[in-house]
């Protein structure tokens, strides 16, 4: 009798627990380096220009994420707009670390969506197959920073460059370096977004002007000399997150 009441209350436990995972509101969450956090005080603070900060604090740790703007949308981390970053700091142990989306060389992670030329004499190099593109050659680059970065390009019917998907990130690029494309009349032209090492993204799926909800992911450089060289979120949620203006 005395382990079936303790088997119910253990049950009954994991039961409320399941609850309040499921049902926390607000709710900051994500896995950092397989590790899960849980934000214990989570606010979103609004500026005067309707940029949004979402700090998460935990115990001995604390996530910040700078997003140009409250507005639903993608928000990329580690390029050039300084705007959106994302950083974390511990201090376990009386050990602090510190860790940032700066800008650093490294082998591409994605191209800028936009071109910056569109050249003229491509042949595109991806087709388009159930509602997304399968690439099967790619164009060598130049310039930027670094090298070895090759580009499967998209063109439209006159040749002209409309979007490019990244085929081999090469190493030594930054975010913002001006890439020529090989090829066609070799005047296509496009920038590096961010690299690897230093970048992620947050999406913002709901505002409401009260309340934000969206996800987050990214990669964040050490800023010191002790620790990881970099510290990596991966399925990141914040969910009903209170806005409150900028202190």
């Amino acid at each position: 009798m005395k382990k079936l009441v303790t088997l119910l209350v253990v049950t009954l436990a994991l039961a409320s627990c399941s609850e309040e995972v499921k049902f926390s509101n607000p709710a900051f969450q994500a896995y950092r380096d397989d590790v899960f956090f849980n934000g214990i005080d989570v606010k979103a603070y609004r500026s005067s220009n309707g940029a949004l900060t979402l700090v998460a604090l935990a115990q001995d740790e604390e996530v910040e994420i700078d997003i140009a703007s409250g507005a639903k949308g993608t928000y990329y981390l580690g390029t050039t707009n300084l705007n959106t970053i994302a950083s974390y700091s511990s201090s376990f142990d009386d050990v602090n670390l510190n860790y940032e989306t700066k800008i650093i060389n490294g082998p591409v992670a994605r191209m800028n969506s936009q071109m910056f030329a569109g050249g003229s004499g491509y042949t595109s190099d991806c087709v388009l197959i159930d509602g997304s593109y399968a690439c099967n050659s790619s164009h060598a680059t130049t310039g930027g920073s670094g090298s070895g970065l090759t580009l499967s390009v998209i063109t439209n019917t006159s040749g002209v460059v409309t979007s490019v998907k990244v085929a081999s990130p090469g190493n030594g690029y930054k975010a913002g370096d001006l890439i020529t494309i090989t090829g066609g009349g070799n005047n296509a032209k496009v920038r590096v977004l961010n690299v690897e090492g230093s970048n992620g993204e947050v999406v913002i799926t709901e505002n409401t002007g009260a309340t934000v909800t969206g996800t987050f992911k990214f990669n964040a450089i050490n800023l010191g000399t002790v620790g990881s060289p970099l510290v990596n979120f991966q399925y990141g949620t914040f969910y009903k997150i209170p806005i409150v203006p900028a202190p």
